[in-house]
């Protein structure tokens, strides 16, 4: 009984626990961002504890494809954008904004995500006292999906398409991307039904006639 007494005892002060963990909240899930022009992503603390974030801002070098290849500011020469501050700390129903801000006019769209980590900090024993360290526990964060956008004046949405490789290459043609959405052929649905086509970035599909909807109209390919 006693036993029992002391594990239940303990059930409830991990449950305890767990409901004082920070938990954050991030709004919007995605945004477009305009060269001068303010933009921000708002971060919450819905906890009772303390959250320090890591922040950090990676462009997808390869848009509407999957897995996404992402690299960090610090690996291109000329970013298109920029993320502050780098690193947060929230308190218990505390909010701040991460500003956003367009260094450049991109001819075409371009892709980034922003990524908003909560980190634990861990106690150190017997750290070195000439030296700070802080070992850290990365709980799962989130992945502002980020689209940097020429101004609406200067947006074209074109495609085409070409019978290559034995199937058919869709490619954008304009400045910024494309949905294209009921994906199928010879009236079986693709295992991907609905892409986003990115200028610079074309897809192929093994296959010699496509069907799918763009700007809600139809369209039938047929390659020979």
């Amino acid at each position: 009984m006693k036993l029992r007494t002391i594990v239940l005892s303990l059930m409830c002060l991990g449950s305890s626990l767990a409901q004082a963990e920070g938990e954050l909240m991030v709004m919007p899930a995605t945004l477009k961002v305009y060269n001068n022009h303010e933009h921000s992503v708002n971060v919450k603390n819905l906890g009772d504890e303390p959250l320090y974030l890591s922040i950090s801002l990676q462009k997808v070098m390869n848009p509407g494809v999957s897995p996404e290849i992402k690299q960090p500011l610090s690996a291109l020469t000329h970013p298109g954008m920029l993320a502050s501050p780098d690193k947060l700390t929230l308190g218990a129903g505390q909010s701040r904004a991460i500003s956003l801000k367009s260094l450049v006019e991109p001819e075409a769209e371009t892709l980034y995500r922003l990524y908003i980590v909560p980190v634990r900090a861990m106690q150190v024993e017997q750290a070195p006292k000439d030296k700070i360290t802080a070992p850290m526990s990365v709980a799962i964060g989130y992945g502002v999906l980020v689209r940097h956008m020429p101004p609406p004046a200067k947006q074209q949405a074109s495609w085409t398409y070409h019978c290559k490789d034995g199937g058919v290459t869709l490619e954008n043609t304009g400045n910024i991307s494309v949905q294209v959405s009921g994906l199928e052929s010879a009236g079986i649905k693709l295992p991907k039904a609905k892409i986003a086509l990115f200028p610079g970035t074309p897809q192929h599909f093994a296959t010699k006639s496509l069907k799918f909807m763009v700007d809600e109209k139809s369209q039938v390919l047929q390659c020979q």
